[in-house]
């Protein structure tokens, strides 16, 4: 049976290194004893038939423990272990140093969740993989579709989505994908105060509209964007203008906040009709 270790970095330093120079120990036993046996294989196959030999080298080394048992992964998150499990049972056909580790490796990188990736054989039965996953920042909706995106825009993953939507950012717009860094670095600056934001929307490719969970919408004007979100920040402070009932505040204009006011048209109407 075909064992997976999930293990997370959490093994202080010290230990890390007592544990490699084991390993490293171990590994070097493992490799002696296979050199030993391939040495023999050689003078048979040199002497003999090599289809043969080979059937008779392959069975000394499974009988000798060297298969893979075992499947150490780091790093993973939103890699499921069936999508690993399944790229390495297909390189999984006999002894250890018969699993294609560059066949892994390529196969593995296929897919947008990872970033880098290690792979490593330790004998006599454990193959090592570690993955570093990418980052997503925000959900863009685009063209009736939503996508996980990195920093750079790239387009992680539109598969699960949901899961994520409560801890980012949504993001619209043409070219939002790509400039979306940006801006989120700058909300960043006060992240208790970001955490009022659900969405953002990019306004002809130059500015960002943030969308609050207060039902206000803010808009951002191209330049000093920072300063307007300190201004923000501090009308908030002041005024508690999330709770105020305004529905936009606009900050296009750095000498000027204009606000709009929810009124209640049923509210309205009754007051007329007295």
């Amino acid at each position: 049976m075909l064992n997976f270790i999930l293990k997370q970095n959490t093994v202080p330093k010290l230990n890390n290194r007592v544990m490699t120079r084991k390993n490293i120990i171990n590994n070097n036993i493992y490799y002696l004893i296979a050199l030993i046996i391939f040495s023999i294989f050689v003078i048979f196959i040199i002497q003999t038939d090599f289809k043969k030999q080979t059937k008779l080298f392959n069975k000394i080394l499974i009988n000798n423990g060297f298969t893979l048992k075992n499947i150490e992964i780091l790093g993973i998150k939103n890699i499921s272990r069936e999508t690993i499990l399944a790229i390495v049972n297909a390189e999984n056909h006999s002894h250890i140093f018969n699993v294609n580790l560059s066949n892994i490796f390529n196969n593995l990188s296929k897919n947008d969740w990872v970033k880098d990736l290690n792979i490593e054989r330790v004998l006599p039965n454990t193959i090592k993989i570690n993955i570093k996953e990418k980052k997503p920042i925000g959900i863009w909706q685009y063209e009736m579709s939503n996508s996980l995106i990195t920093k750079y825009g790239e387009i992680i993953s539109t598969e699960n989505v949901n899961k994520f939507k409560n801890n980012l950012p949504i993001i619209h717009g043409d070219y939002a994908n790509k400039n979306a860094q940006s801006i989120l670095k700058i909300l960043k600056t006060n992240q208790v105060f970001m955490k009022n934001i659900w969405s953002l929307t990019f306004i002809n490719n130059r500015r960002w509209n943030l969308h609050f969970k207060q039902g206000i919408i803010i808009l951002l004007p191209t330049n000093d964007v920072l300063a307007a979100w300190n201004k923000i920040i501090k009308l908030q402070k002041e005024y508690n203008v999330l709770n105020l009932g305004l529905t936009e505040i606009d900050l296009r204009n750095p000498n000027k906040i204009l606000a709009k006011i929810n009124f209640d048209k049923n509210l309205i109407k009754h007051r007329k009709s007295l």
